[in-house]
């Protein structure tokens, strides 16, 4: 099994994303303890990370329209699955129309894994656009009433590589974070974006007073493994209603429009 795993950032090919390089080291380390036997899991960026990505909704259209750019060429070079590690989702939809692979988004996974593991579930994002989104999408995905308030560290992409110089002070203000996260009733903690959830992997910081902080990076591998067993038994995805899958000519069309 080959699994996609889609950014949202230019990863180490964008010399202003200087984060890049420490996190795609981490996510290498990370995803060869993650992935079963036997799957092979590879990580693609796009052509450069618009400004605000993390924030703004216009470079949030930009960032839909070159992950799905990039994305398409999975199927073509024999990957079984897609999954995407952009904390908003983007493509949600888009990459159903365009993609006849299953697909899996991070923070959907992460927040349907927390159900299973706990009654509640609360983030701590890297900034408060972030968090506000991560609502929105809570509301989209029917979980809304199993999350509890969260908090943002207010952070930038500047300061990721600053955690690795110095991690104990970026520890300490996750961990005040996520007190105040779980004294709001939170009986998991999810961690967005992901390069700040792969750091506190990294420092081996997997609880606060003993609350689990979900790999969101782990759920969302574990789900596309999951989706393409499925698959392959027989099990796939609607193709009605708001994932309504166009006609095979129609499908050619517009992933033209990415090419």
């Amino acid at each position: 099994m080959k699994i996609w795993l889609q950014s949202g950032s230019a990863l180490t090919a964008d010399d202003t994303a200087t984060y890049g390089r420490l996190y795609e080291q981490s996510m290498a380390r990370r995803l060869e303890a993650v992935a079963r036997p036997g799957v092979t899991v590879e990580t693609y960026g796009i052509d450069g990370t618009p400004h605000g990505k993390d924030r703004y909704h216009a470079s949030f259209h930009v960032v839909t329209t070159l992950m799905i750019k990039s994305a398409l060429r999975a199927k073509k070079e024999g990957f079984d699955a897609v999954a995407v590690i952009n904390t908003f989702d983007h493509g949600y939809y888009e990459m159903r129309e365009v993609i006849d692979l299953p697909l899996a988004f991070i923070s959907e996974s992460a927040m349907y894994l927390a159900c299973q593991l706990a009654p509640s579930f609360g983030f701590v994002t890297h900034n408060q656009a972030m968090l506000l989104h991560i609502s929105e999408l809570a509301k989209r995905y029917g979980v809304a009433d199993r999350m509890a308030t969260g908090a943002h560290l207010g952070m930038t992409y500047a300061d990721f590589p600053k955690m690795y110089d110095d991690p104990p002070p970026f520890i300490d203000q996750f961990s005040a974070a996520a007190r105040d996260v779980i004294s709001r009733g939170a009986a998991s903690i999810l961690v967005a974006g992901n390069p700040m959830n792969m750091f506190l992997i990294d420092q081996g910081v997997r609880d606060i007073d003993g609350v689990p902080i979900i790999d969101c990076c782990a759920a969302v591998v574990k789900t596309a493994e999951m989706l393409v067993d499925l698959d392959r038994l027989g099990i796939h995805r609607g193709k009605t209603g708001l994932f309504t899958a166009p006609p095979p000519d129609e499908r050619t069309k517009l992933q033209a429009m990415f090419e």
